[in-house]
Formats: C-alpha cells, sequence, structure tokens
C-alpha cells in the first residue's frame, strides 16, 4: 500500500488529499483513511453474476485502468426491502426504542468485498468475515460489521457480500445438468469461496498475510463457515475458523441436492428462471416452498456431491474437514428474538401445536442426542409446563446450538486441531431484558464495537459492555493471529479437552469467566461416541 495525492473537485487553493492507494490483480483502488484505518469499500471481487451468469460460479473480474474509487460500498445482494433491520426493529422496540428502518437497494451486481488496515501494516494476521441473516438478507458493508476497531489491534479484516436467498442457493437438475461438477443450489458458498481466493491473491497488498487467513462469521455466516471446514474446494485457503451462533450440524436435517432439485423444478424451467426479475424468482420460490414443499429450507446450503461430498456431520464424525482452528460458541437465549420477531411481523405464522414443535425438536436432536433424546424432551417439556418462554429458550438452545456446537469442538480436537468454546450469556439491563435475555446476535456489536452504529445504539449499554468488548476483541484477534485466544491480562481460555470440557463464559456481569463441565443433560460429547452416533440418523 502507498499514499499518494489523488486530485478531486477542490477549491484551486487546496492541496489535493493524500489517501492510500493499492495495485490489486484486475487494477489499482484509491480507499479513504478513517483515523488510523485505512479502508476500502466496493472491491469486486467476482464478475457480476447477472445474466447469463446468473446461479453460476463466480467468474473473474474484468480489469479495469486508471484508478478505481473505492470508498463506496457496493450494492447489497438481492434480498427483502428492508434486510436485517426487519430483525432489528421488534428488539429495539422491546426495549422501548423505535428503530427507523432504512429501505435497502440490493441488486444481481452485488459481489463486492471491503478491507480495513491498520496504518504501516505489514504480513498483519487477515480476518475474513461471513455476515448472518439466515442466507436471505445482509450485508457485509452493514454498519455493524466496520471493521475499524478489531484491526486496531493488529489485523487485517474483510468483509464481503455473497449471493443470498433464490440467487444464491436455488437448485435445479437443468443447472446441476450445465455443470461441468453435476452441482446446483450453492452459489452463495461459492462466491464465499471466490472471496477467500481473491484474498490469498491480493491481501498482501494491504498489508496482509495470506498464510494467516481466520474465517469467521454468525448465525449463517457460522454455519457457511463451519460447513466450508467440510468441503475439499477450500483448501489452504484459511487456517482457522470463528463460529459465532450456527453450527455446521444439528438444526435439522441436511438438504440433499435431489431434494432441492425437485423445489426448483416444479417452479419453471431453468432457461425461464433465468429471463425473469430475480425478485420474481425468489417469490416463486417462496410461494413453491409454502404450497408443495413445507419444511424444506431453500436458503440452506446442498450436499451437491462437489461442493459438500457428504453431509457436515458426517465428514465432521469422520475426520474429512480441512484440520484447521476453532473457536465456536453461541449465546444464552438464541431463540428469544426468532419469537419477538415472528410476534411482531403482521404474518406472524399461527402457533404450532405444543406436539409437533417437540417432535421437530426430538427429530432434529436424535443425531446427536440417540437414545437419550425422549428422556431429554420430557425433562424440558416439564420445565417448559412451568417456566414458559425461558425454559423453550433453554431446550432449543441446548439441543439445537450447544450440543452441535460441543460436538463440532470435540471432533475438531480429535483431529489434532486445537479448538476453544465460549457461551456468551450477558444481557442488557433494560425493559427488554426479561424478554430477550442474551438474544440472538447480541455478541455483535462485543466483537466489532459498534454500540454506537445505527444498527446497534438503541441497546442501553454501559461501561461494562464496553469494557467487554475490548476483552472479546482481544481474545478474537490474538485467536486469529496464532491460533490460541489467550493473552496478558486475559482470564485463562483453556483449549477443550474431554476429561473437563472447560469453555469461557461471557457471564451476566459482563466478565470473562473460565468454566468447566459444559455439556448440556443428555448430551453426550465423547468423541468416540460421537464418531458412531453421526454416521445414521432417525
Amino acid at each position: 500500500m502507498r499514499w499518494v495525492p489523488v486530485l478531486l473537485a477542490v477549491p484551486f487553493a487546496m492541496a489535493a488529499p493524500i489517501v492510500p492507494v493499492v495495485h490489486v490483480a484486475s487494477g489499482t483502488l484509491a480507499g479513504k483513511v478513517l483515523g488510523s484505518t485505512s479502508v476500502f469499500q466496493g472491491i469486486p471481487f467476482a464478475a457480476p453474476p447477472v445474466g447469463d451468469l446468473r446461479w453460476r460460479p463466480p467468474q473473474p473480474v474484468a480489469n479495469w485502468s486508471g484508478i478505481r474509487d473505492a470508498t463506496n460500498a457496493g450494492s447489497p445482494c438481492m434480498q427483502s426491502t428492508y434486510g436485517v433491520d426487519s430483525f432489528l426493529a421488534p428488539l429495539a422496540a422491546e426495549y422501548g426504542v423505535h428503530y427507523a428502518m432504512e429501505a435497502l437497494k440490493p441488486s444481481e451486481d452485488c459481489l463486492y468485498l471491503n478491507v480495513f488496515s491498520p496504518a504501516a501494516a505489514k504480513r498483519l494476521p487477515v480476518m475474513v468475515w461471513l455476515h448472518g441473516g439466515s442466507n436471505r438478507a445482509g450485508s457485509g458493508s452493514g454498519d455493524g460489521y466496520d471493521g475499524a476497531s478489531l484491526a486496531s489491534h493488529g489485523v487485517i479484516v474483510v468483509t464481503m457480500n455473497y449471493r443470498l436467498g433464490a440467487m444464491g442457493f436455488f437448485a435445479h437438475p437443468g443447472l446441476t445438468a450445465e455443470s461441468p461438477h453435476h452441482s446446483s443450489g450453492n452459489y452463495g458458498l461459492l462466491d464465499q469461496i471466490a472471496g477467500l481466493k481473491w484474498v490469498q491473491q491480493n491481501i498482501e497488498q494491504f498489508g496482509g498475510d495470506p498464510g494467516n487467513v481466520t474465517l469467521f462469521g454468525e448465525s449463517a455466516g457460522s454455519v457457511d463457515a463451519t460447513m466450508l471446514m467440510a468441503s475439499p474446494l477450500v483448501k489452504g485457503l484459511f487456517r482457522r475458523v470463528i463460529a459465532e451462533s450456527g453450527p455446521a450440524f444439528g438444526l435439522g436435517p441436511p438438504v440433499m441436492l435431489a431434494q432441492a432439485e425437485a423445489v426448483g423444478k416444479a417452479i419453471n424451467t431453468a432457461a425461464a428462471l433465468r429471463k425473469m426479475p430475480a425478485q420474481q424468482v425468489a417469490e416463486l420460490d417462496a410461494r413453491m416452498v409454502a404450497s408443495r414443499f413445507k419444511g424444506f429450507d431453500p436458503n440452506s446450503a446442498v450436499v451437491d456431491g462437489w461442493l459438500l461430498p457428504r453431509p457436515p456431520a458426517v465428514a465432521f464424525a469422520s475426520g474429512s474437514t480441512q484440520k484447521v482452528d476453532l473457536m465456536a460458541g453461541f449465546n444464552g437465549r438464541e431463540l428469544s428474538a426468532f419469537r419477538i420477531v415472528a410476534e411482531a411481523a403482521a404474518t406472524a405464522p399461527p402457533k404450532e401445536p405444543a406436539t409437533a414443535a417437540v417432535k421437530k425438536l426430538a427429530d432434529a436432536a436424535y443425531p446427536l442426542y440417540g437414545a437419550w433424546t425422549d428422556m431429554a424432551v420430557g425433562m424440558y417439556l416439564a420445565q417448559i409446563l412451568v417456566h414458559g418462554n425461558s425454559a423453550v429458550d433453554r431446550a432449543s438452545n441446548d439441543m439445537l446450538v450447544a450440543c452441535p456446537v460441543g460436538a463440532e469442538i470435540a471432533l475438531v480436537t480429535r483431529l489434532g486441531a486445537r479448538a476453544y468454546l465460549y457461551r456468551f450469556d450477558r444481557s442488557i439491563p433494560g425493559k427488554g431484558e426479561q424478554k430477550l435475555g442474551a438474544f440472538h446476535a447480541l455478541e455483535l456489536p462485543f466483537v466489532f464495537q459498534t454500540f454506537s452504529s445505527r444498527s446497534w445504539r438503541w441497546l442501553p449499554v454501559t461501561q461494562a459492555d464496553r469494557n467487554l468488548s475490548a476483552v472479546m476483541e482481544s481474545y478474537w484477534t490474538n485467536f486469529a493471529k496464532s491460533g490460541d485466544p489467550n493473552g496478558a491480562g486475559l482470564p485463562v481460555w483453556k483449549a477443550w479437552n474431554g476429561d473437563d470440557e472447560p469453555y469461557l463464559q461471557f457471564s451476566p456481569s459482563a466478565v470473562a469467566v473460565p468454566q468447566r463441565s459444559f455439556a448440556p443433560p443428555f448430551c453426550h460429547l465423547g468423541a468416540d461416541r460421537l464418531r458412531e452416533r453421526l454416521g445414521g440418523g432417525r
């Protein structure tokens, strides 16, 4: 990276501003400086996936001449008008704050990324962020993902977009037939891989070390990151993964290619769908799933035999994942936010009968719980009768998140890599605390220290929260640097072992507390037992 004067429309007496300039493989970029961080936004890492490139693997970027302005973010990928604001607004309302949602201008031309680099960076570790949003909403340029604070800890931060919803996770027999790999449905994951390849090729120009890359993400971004661990296509692209609130398996059965193709085939031919506006395709896809394929997740990665040769649970159990270090965890009441959002929606679905909900929980948990499933469900049902929603949150957290995350950690350790487990239990005092607790996504402003962003400024945080944010950023960036989150002045975070099952709790009082005996009731995390269990199904 170098600094040069760039001529802009400025008064004659003013000197041309000095801006950071970088030469990447496809051309020259001019960024901007925010404090002590160089920021480059809207960098294309693949050709626009439009027209005939819709539902094809990402293609190379066309070279440009001259200096490309890299001071504005690229368009978010196709999604609903208000994106993740639709998730955040009801949560803010629980705290008595009106959240002013902002309409997006999504586009199919959306494959852009952003780079945050400290001044005078040289061979620094790189952290590549995958945003959440259920693989149907969100953007790497969301203000809650400002990478400047993390970068101040001596790392390069990259945030990227990837195709979402029907543009990113749509399978069809016609698309499979035209693929040389006989695959379709994982275009969003292929975009993420393309972004990682761009990092390998170009990040050294920003002061980053392409040999020391950590992939980290939250919610769907976490699920995708851990799924990519099971892909042979990512070998050598990253050394570590940080997974926040999203395991690769345990939330339900994997989506197989034939299932996903059946949905696409029922809508129309691939050729006809390529000619339709993206929004129309998304609406057709949603209607088809609702009417004929209820229970199918149209935004999930697909076990396609190429990018994902086998279900992620089988890959983890068989030791056929990439051997990378893993730091993973979850929040204390993940489900509470989704319940509040559903209640606030004008089209909230009717309340599901308890028996149906319990059956879903049992079916999803069975691969890990086996013969202990019915006992676990019975215990949680008794608690739900007494404690209501808070017990529902505990049951879903334990069986669908904590146990699968613990299983990933145990199996990564068995493979010979290092693994660290956390639990985020900090809840924000105020009007919404009782209903929400440590809700899904709450750790995000702590990781990025973006409490003042539009996305999170409604939270009534205290100095204790800001202090905890500094601690968490240190753990996250230490892990990215060396594979060990520990450092001077931090409570000791032990790597996972099956004897005392250590983990780090970010406690309700906003401090980091080493803990042990992690496994939830009836969740058995012995690596040999997990290997045996995850080979089968109910």
